[in-house]
């Protein structure tokens, strides 16, 4: 089926080495900016679905969610999706103004994602039993969090950029 495709010449005609180093390093920048965003929603998604659970379920005749353990993983969750918020609104806007670095960003990126999967696995592990049904979310979020985690997003410098460049080969 394919074998008489034919592609015009100028179709077959490379660019530059520097100027496609140039948009690889652009889609790197900007797909790893995006991926602790995405972990954010997740976090909060998590938590919400944990508060609307917990409420809801009785034990003792009161909700779940007036119990001290259950409050300080939850506060525990809000701490860290907090410090989630921050971390990405500071590095959105030095991307924002040109002035963040891959290393930042890749930093970035692997903390949120780190933190990320202690909020859904703690959302999980407040669902009991349930935190493992798909109507529930929680093992939904920590399927998603774990792509997101092992989500390596590099591109493999040439050997002269290894020689001019700092860049973490994953992260």
């Amino acid at each position: 089926f394919f074998l008489m495709i034919r592609r015009p010449p100028r179709s077959t005609q490379s660019r530059s080495s520097a100027a496609s180093d140039v948009y690889k390093r652009q889609v790197l920048l900007h797909s790893r900016a995006f991926v602790p965003w995405a972990a954010l929603g997740l976090c909060i998604g998590a938590y919400d679905n944990a508060i609307k659970y917990l409420s809801e379920r009785k034990q003792f005749g009161v909700p779940l969610t007036s119990f001290q353990l259950v409050q300080e993983k939850l506060t525990r969750m809000m701490g860290t999706i907090q410090a989630i918020l921050m971390f990405n609104w500071r590095i959105t806007k030095l991307y924002e103004q040109n002035k963040a670095s891959i290393g930042q960003i890749a930093l970035n990126k692997a903390w949120v994602t780190l933190k990320g999967r202690e909020v859904v696995a703690l959302a999980r592990e407040l669902l009991g039993g349930n935190g493992i049904i798909l109507d529930n979310f929680a093992i939904k979020a920590m399927a998603d969090m774990e792509g997101l985690y092992t989500c390596l997003l590099y591109t493999s410098p040439s050997p002269r950029d290894r020689q001019k460049s700092r860049m973490p080969s994953s992260a």
